[in-house]
Parts: structure tokens; C-alpha cells; sequence
């Protein structure tokens, strides 16, 4: 499964808090860098929906993610994530798992990695 998000500077600034370098040009050149810095959640969130339209609301209640955020994502850049099922059954039980990659396409640097697990009784 596969979804994109274009992060524009007015999505970061929704999303983040006021006055640090997720929302503000200032702040963001004080630290060096040249535009604003998207949030890693942010970055994941595509991954989520995939996993919340896979799985459904069972997943937040029996749900585990992991995330490691390894690359940086700054407003204008695009996000590609790609999340691999994996359906496997242990005692009865439907465990469902995942894999997790989230790029930015605009600089072709892996942003998140990671994994999810869901555990439903059968």
C-alpha cells in the first residue's frame, strides 16, 4: 500500500505549535536550516491512515507502532510512505503486522522506518 502527502509551510504551521522551527521561518534559520522543519509524526502520519484503512478502528486499541525518524522533512518536500502487511496467526490468535517506510521524494532520503502489530482474538 502506498500514500503521499505534499507538506506545504501551512500544514506545518497547523500542525505544530507556535514560535519553534516545525512553525516558524525565524526560529527554523536560527537553528540553520532553510525552511521549515515538518514534525516526524507528521512525516508518518500517510503511514497511519494506510494502517488505520487497512486495519480499521480495532487498531487503536490493539495496536503497537514503532518508529524510528531518520531523515529530515521540510516544507515543500513530498513524503511517500509504503507499508507492507503481513498476516500471520500464533495461538489462536490474528496477530497482523506491518512494515514501514516513509521517503521524501523530493530529496530521496528515507525519513521513518518502522513497524506495526495488531493482536485481535480470534
Amino acid at each position: 500500500m502506498r500514500r503521499e502527502l505534499h507538506l506545504t509551510a501551512e500544514l506545518l504551521h497547523a500542525y505544530s505549535r507556535r514560535g519553534n522551527f516545525h512553525s516558524d521561518p525565524d526560529a527554523a534559520a536560527g537553528l540553520g536550516y532553510r525552511r521549515l522543519v515538518a514534525q516526524g509524526m507528521q512525516s508518518a502520519g500517510p503511514a497511519y491512515g494506510l494502517l488505520l484503512d487497512a486495519w480499521g478502528e480495532e487498531f487503536l486499541a490493539h495496536g503497537e507502532l514503532e518508529l524510528i525518524f531518520v531523515g529530515l522533512v521540510s516544507d515543500g518536500d513530498t513524503v511517500v510512505a509504503v507499508v507492507g502487511l503481513d498476516g500471520e496467526v500464533d495461538d489462536g490468535v490474528d496477530q497482523g503486522a506491518a512494515t514501514i517506510t516513509v521517503a521524501n521524494s523530493t530529496t530521496g532520503v528515507t525519513a521513518v522506518v518502522g513497524s506495526a502489530r495488531r493482536s485481535i482474538a480470534g
